[in-house]
């Protein structure tokens, strides 16, 4: 018996689709936030990941996270500094350790890139009905939920020696 049930890949293929849709909207519109954004993608990503830290992220937790050298971190890093996008503090109790946290700018533009990208999505959920939102709202929540466990896995694989499960 042939099921009806949706694959994952299929599933994904939909989102693909919508988020292309829904880059062209936001190209019609001429609200890409890409388009005005003052960095690099590879700088984006690191203020990103800077951000996502509550309390800053060495150079060679950037280098890990963004699978480079060290040498690769203080150039980039040194930019979103010069651009007053964040900052870098030494570490008192070891010199040779810098933590990089994000500024207000750094925040803010990361925000604006975000609003940027809401707006579509708040005008598409304003010509849906009562029972429509309802059903996005679900599958929100299971889609948060899915991300949770992704997280509790993904955490426990970094977590181990080699990568094994625990």
């Amino acid at each position: 018996m042939v099921s009806d049930a949706p694959t994952t890949d299929a599933v994904w293929l939909r989102y693909r689709q919508l988020a292309r849709a829904l880059q062209i909207e936001h190209a019609r519109r001429g609200t890409e936030p890409w388009y005005e954004c003052p960095m690099t993608m590879a700088q984006l990503r690191a203020l990103s990941l800077i951000a996502a830290s509550q309390r800053g992220l060495s150079s060679r937790e950037l280098a890990a996270m963004l699978a480079v050298g060290p040498s690769a971190i203080t150039p980039l890093v040194d930019r979103l500094v010069e651009r007053g996008f964040a900052r870098r503090t030494e570490d008192p109790h070891d010199l040779c350790i810098d933590e990089t946290a994000t500024t207000e700018n750094g925040s803010a533009l990361l925000e604006r890139m975000a609003a940027g990208q809401s707006d579509v999505i708040r005008d598409i959920l304003a010509q849906l009905g009562p029972a429509e939102l309802e059903i996005v709202g679900a599958a929100f929540d299971v889609l948060q939920a899915g991300l949770q466990r992704t997280i509790r896995t993904t955490s426990d694989t970094l977590l181990t020696p080699q990568g094994t499960t625990a």
